[in-house]
């Protein structure tokens, strides 16, 4: 194999513990609401799993789902299988539990502390917010999970960007390298766009992380007792942010909605569209950007309505997304209600289609 071929080769087969998360979802009411996995403390200005930037991705693998180990939603290597009552409650502000980063203890503290009602509770969480650049310093400290394992990179190189080879015998090696490296440059220019995070997913560029320490769960909490959750827009929309941290945290992703379970039953969820998506090579979402925010947005499907009651709360529906990354599939989830006009919308979809086959 060509050093050309094997290096692309590993940079599709890299990534042993890359990350994507969805940190929040943007209502269409005005209301924001963080991502159920997200966890307080959690950086957000660094891409390697040393730092702690990984513990609040969502691993959501099928195998582990028809196992019983996790639920739909996945698991996170800070805090374990996500729940979305827990996170729910926090924001709706009747919760005792909000979830923290293992060896996180005082920024799941200060996050659950908004366990109160109304102002209070979120006043209690604000309090506990002071505490989430001392929590990130634990989450650095301790890791979670495996370092991302770049070896089969470095190893096609010498240390210096060229490939092994010495004198005469080594310049031609890399002369017939760069020819073949243009040759199927060429060929792959369309997928690279996606690869380097910036082309491709209809443009879809995304924006340099301002945050540099995850604390909105305790900034939040209590708010949607006033507030009540986020929705979909009118048409059905709904909007998220997903912060990409590494390399196959990309996309494309792949959505699903449920709409009765709450989040708790597999056969629940039913398969959404990805109207603006992350972009990626298109192959074990993989692109070069790391921590990144991308607006994503994902279309319901068609006459869909949310019915599930979470932590208390009626009218609940839980969307999650996921790519395609061998070591992941990374993702995150959001909880949303309906605006009233695509609560309509979706009643009279399904009238109409009941009138049809009636008719038939």
């Amino acid at each position: 194999m060509h050093p050309h071929t094997a290096l692309l080769a590993a940079l599709l087969a890299t990534g042993a513990s890359a990350h994507g998360v969805v940190t929040l979802i943007k209502g269409a009411n005005g209301v924001d609401m963080p991502g159920l996995s997200v966890a307080d403390g959690t950086p957000r200005d660094c891409s390697t799993n040393r730092c702690g930037s990984q513990a609040d991705t969502s691993i959501i693998r099928d195998r582990e789902i028809r196992r019983g180990d996790v639920g739909p939603l996945g698991r996170t290597q800070g805090a374990g299988p996500v729940d979305a009552a827990t996170a729910v409650g926090v924001f709706m502000g009747g919760a005792t539990g909000a979830t923290g980063n293992a060896g996180n203890a005082t920024a799941g503290a200060g996050a659950a502390s908004g366990a109160g009602t109304g102002a209070a509770g979120n006043g209690t969480a604000a309090a506990g917010n002071g505490t989430a650049a001392a929590a990130a310093a634990k989450v650095q400290a301790a890791g979670t999970g495996e370092e991302d394992d770049l070896s089969a990179l470095s190893a096609l190189t010498n240390g210096n960007g060229q490939n092994s080879g010495n004198g005469r015998n080594g310049r031609n090696k890399q002369n017939n390298d760069k020819r073949e490296a243009g040759l199927v440059g060429r060929q792959l220019l369309k997928g690279l766009k996606g690869l380097l995070g910036g082309g491709g997913a209809g443009g879809n560029k995304g924006q340099d992380s301002t945050v540099a320490t995850e604390s909105n769960v305790a900034a939040s909490a209590g708010q949607g007792a006033t507030s009540g959750l986020p929705t979909c827009a009118d048409d059905g929309t709904i909007e998220l942010v997903y912060h990409q941290v590494n390399q196959d945290g990309a996309g494309p992703l792949d959505a699903s909605i449920d709409g009765t379970s709450g989040g708790t039953d597999p056969a629940a969820f039913q398969t959404a569209t990805v109207t603006q998506d992350v972009p990626g090579l298109g192959v074990q979402g993989l692109s070069l950007a790391t921590k990144k925010d991308f607006t994503v947005k994902v279309q319901m499907p068609q006459g869909m309505t949310c019915d599930a009651t979470v932590a208390g709360v009626n009218n609940v529906c839980v969307l999650r997304v996921r790519n395609g990354a061998a070591a992941g599939p990374f993702g995150g989830s959001a909880a949303f209600t309906m605006s009233a006009a695509a609560q309509k919308r979706a009643v009279e979809f399904r009238m109409r289609k009941r009138a049809l086959s009636f008719s038939a």
